[in-house]
């Protein structure tokens, strides 16, 4: 059964962590929180930042998010930092240690991948749009096609977003969906006057164990950003015109050898 992170003391707390994931050597990660103080940072304003885990700093990585379906591979050897914060897509992959892979969102779904045999990592941006496109199947896919990771092997885990209780979508919301191939039925509920409560998170859920993924292997949070306010920014809540939530995993460059039970050599 997917486990359920809490809001916990997301008050207090810069990042969200996964609980699961706490023994995880190998990464460090977080799903952010609305910033303390009043400022409202956006993707602008961590354009050359890093981000710190434990004893180390991580140059951080970000595309330029399209609410699309394309997934990018970044390899040290062909692209460097700037290029990548040029290029369009919303979802990032990499095997490279020292580097944070980063996402902004304000209601949009943030999802983390994860390979702890292949030693591999992803991020994905995942709105209406990139969801309806089965943006986190493409990037499972290209995660196997690129470093071999195996479905089976892959933790996945989904940060706070805008629930089912509040986001009210219309008739080309739906039709996307149904041309997607995802249960418009499983994934929301009428409201009338022909609009509907969508889940994203319970989209993508469905979407990744049709991939593949292990549902023992999916951490989710139901917890709805424009419901909590005071801990997160909300586009359609007060934030249209800033303030988003930087969510990111990296690779450490000190790494404890096959961190997960029945993990193997390559």
């Amino acid at each position: 059964m997917a486990e359920e992170l809490g809001l916990n003391s997301v008050r207090e707390a810069k990042f969200l962590r996964v609980d699961a994931w706490k023994g995880k050597c190998s990464i460090v990660h977080g799903f952010g929180t609305r910033h303390p103080g009043g400022d409202k940072p956006s993707r602008k304003d961590w354009h050359g930042k890093a981000v710190q885990g434990g004893r180390e700093i991580f140059p951080l990585l970000s595309l330029r998010q399209v609410h699309g379906d394309r997934v990018v591979f970044f390899d040290p050897a062909s692209q460097d930092i700037e290029e990548v914060w040029q290029t369009e897509g919303d979802a990032l992959i990499t095997r490279t240690p020292g580097v944070a892979l980063g996402v902004f969102t304000a209601d949009c779904l943030p999802i983390f991948l994860y390979d702890p045999v292949q030693e591999a990592i992803g991020v994905v941006h995942a709105g209406w749009r990139g969801t309806a496109k089965g943006l986190i199947r493409k990037a499972a896919e290209k995660m196997g096609e690129v470093f071999q990771c195996q479905k089976a092997d892959l933790l996945a885990a989904l940060g706070p977003c805008i629930g089912a209780c509040c986001y009210e979508v219309d008739g080309p919301v739906k039709a996307a969906f149904i041309s997607g191939g995802i249960p418009w039925e499983l994934v929301s509920r009428p409201k009338g006057d022909e609009k509907w409560l969508l889940d994203l998170h319970e989209a993508n859920l469905f979407q990744m164990q049709k991939a593949g993924i292990l549902k023992e292997n999916i951490n989710l949070s139901k917890i709805c950003t424009s419901c909590h306010g005071e801990a997160f920014y909300s586009y359609r809540n007060a934030d249209k015109t800033g303030g988003r939530q930087l969510n990111f995993i990296a690779l450490k460059k000190e790494r404890t050898a096959f961190p997960w039970p029945g993990a193997r050599p390559e």
